[in-house]
């Protein structure tokens, strides 16, 4: 009973990482069409930044973002060319969105509490990273097919896997625990990591429904994801609408990579596994329904605990299999008449 209890207590934290990734996978899904397979390499990102903030470094993550928000200028500015009003305006906005990064981790490195000014910096950057890669790969494909954008979204995912290579190297990072210490539920000792990962994946999901139902932009990306026309004839931006759910995309992917560095090491391909992971839990909700995709993580992550204890030589390969029987489930009978939308 107690191994149950403990390898219960493992999947549950394991599922909750998972459940932030696959919130962010459905976001993206709903409202932009893509199936964003690059989605756990944003997890990497922001375990391998705060690693970076905490050694009193700057991150390489800012460069990459100055480097990316570069070549997004010059995609902006270039339809602007004629008018040299417009121009000024862009490129003031992304002056102004650099000096302001730059001086964010400037005075974090600084003058900020190590871990909570670290933390919330490394949320800035990865979900500035997350609005820049949409603008340069998904914004000027959004009306090819699904194929082309999951293609996009291979290709990307590939892109920021060698860069975190080339960036961080291969040598894992160690992270501290946000919350250090412990607890003793029965017979189970349970970190405070572990329960703060649990806290914080419900707070995320709370916090998700409260923005989608009480809030103005929520709204308007709820109308984009049921129909992008009829937004668009409403005054909702499709492009802007992308812009955000990227950006909330990889903040959550990003805070999930935080969550789980101390616990696994952070490194450069920790992103794609975990990322995999919580698109197989993600399928059960269709990579559009928030509580069933809730329940396939939380299944997901206890099948990965459990097969870590009884096959783990397998556990992976068991984990993915599961995606199997969720395909032809969704694309049953029922499926196709509509009957689970």
């Amino acid at each position: 009973m107690d191994t149950f209890l403990f390898l219960l207590t493992d999947g549950i934290s394991n599922g909750a990482v998972y459940g932030l990734v696959a919130l962010s996978l459905v976001i993206v899904h709903t409202v932009t069409r893509v199936a964003n397979i690059a989605q756990g390499e944003y997890l990497m990102f922001g375990a391998m930044t705060l690693a970076s903030m905490l050694d009193g470094a700057i991150p390489p993550t800012l460069a990459l973002v100055m480097s990316g928000g570069v070549l997004c200028a010059l995609l902006d500015l270039y339809p602007a060319r004629r008018n040299p009003g417009q121009m000024l305006k862009t490129l003031m906005r992304y002056v102004s969105c650099g000096v302001v990064l730059s001086a964010m981790v400037w005075a974090t490195l600084r003058f900020g509490h190590a871990m909570l000014a670290a933390t919330a910096c490394t949320l800035v950057l990865v979900s500035t990273l997350g609005v820049v890669v949409y603008r340069l790969t998904v914004q000027p494909a959004i009306n090819s097919s699904a194929v082309v954008l999951v293609m996009l979204s291979v290709g990307v995912q590939m892109v920021l896997q060698g860069m975190g290579l080339v960036l961080w190297g291969a040598d894992p990072r160690t992270v501290p625990p946000i919350a250090q210490g412990g607890f003793q539920i029965g017979s189970i000792y349970v970190s405070d990591q572990t329960a703060f990962i649990f806290v914080v994946a419900v707070a995320v999901m709370a916090g998700l429904f409260a923005f989608f139902e009480f809030t103005q932009i929520g709204k308007a990306l709820r109308a984009t994801a049921i129909n992008r026309r009829g937004a668009q004839l409403c005054g909702i931006s499709p492009t802007h609408a992308g812009l955000v759910s990227f950006g909330l995309a990889a903040c959550f992917s990003g805070a999930g990579g935080m969550l789980v560095a101390p616990l696994v090491t952070a490194n450069v391909d920790m992103g794609f596994l975990i990322g995999l992971k919580g698109f197989v839990g993600a399928t059960f909700g269709g990579l559009s329904t928030y509580p069933l995709s809730i329940a396939g993580v939380g299944l997901v992550g206890s099948l990965d605990a459990f097969a870590s204890y009884g096959a783990s030589a397998f556990r992976d390969a068991i984990v993915f299999f599961m995606v199997i029987p969720v395909l032809l489930w969704r694309n049953g009978p029922a499926s196709r008449m509509g009957g689970d939308r």
